[in-house]
C-alpha cells in the first residue's frame, strides 16, 4: 500500500466521497518502415479510495494508429471493448461501479489531441452508457 494512501491527501480521490477509477492509456508503435500492428494498453485502478492495485488490458490495432479503437466494441447485445472489462473489474473489486473516471493519456501530439479526445472520450461515454443499460 502506498504511504500516501493512508492520508486523505490525494486530490479528487480522498476529498470527493464518490468511487473514482483512474485510467492510464497509451499506444506503442513498431519501428518506422515496418508494417507491424500497434499495441494499445489501458491500465485502471481496482480500488477506491485506495489506488495501489491496477489491472491492464492490451490489444493490437492498425499500424501507426494513435487513437485506441477498441475502447467500446458493441457486438450484438454485448460490448467487447476494453473499458467495459476494466469498469467491471473495478466493480468486482470495490463492490460498486465508478461514478467518476480520471484519465491520463500519453503519446498524443498537440495536432492529434482534439481528434483523440473526441473519439476516445466518446467511446468511453458509450461504454459507460452501455453498462448502465445492462
Amino acid at each position: 500500500m502506498l504511504q500516501m494512501e493512508k492520508k486523505p491527501a490525494i486530490p479528487l480521490m480522498s476529498r470527493v466521497p464518490i468511487p473514482t477509477m483512474i485510467l492510464g492509456m497509451d499506444v506503442s508503435h513498431g519501428s518506422p518502415g515496418r508494417d507491424l500492428p500497434s499495441v494499445a494498453a489501458v491500465v485502471s485502478s481496482l480500488g477506491w479510495p485506495l489506488i495501489s492495485r491496477y489491472r491492464a488490458s492490451v490489444c493490437t490495432q492498425s499500424p501507426r494508429l494513435e487513437m485506441i479503437d477498441s475502447l467500446f466494441k458493441p457486438e450484438g447485445d454485448d460490448d467487447r471493448g476494453l473499458i467495459r472489462e476494466l469498469i467491471e473489474g473495478f466493480g468486482n473489486s470495490c463492490r460498486k461501479l465508478p461514478q467518476q473516471i480520471i484519465i491520463f493519456r500519453d503519446g498524443v501530439s498537440e495536432g492529434q489531441f482534439t481528434q483523440v479526445l473526441n473519439i476516445e472520450l466518446q467511446q468511453i461515454i458509450e461504454a459507460c452508457k452501455f453498462l448502465q443499460c445492462n
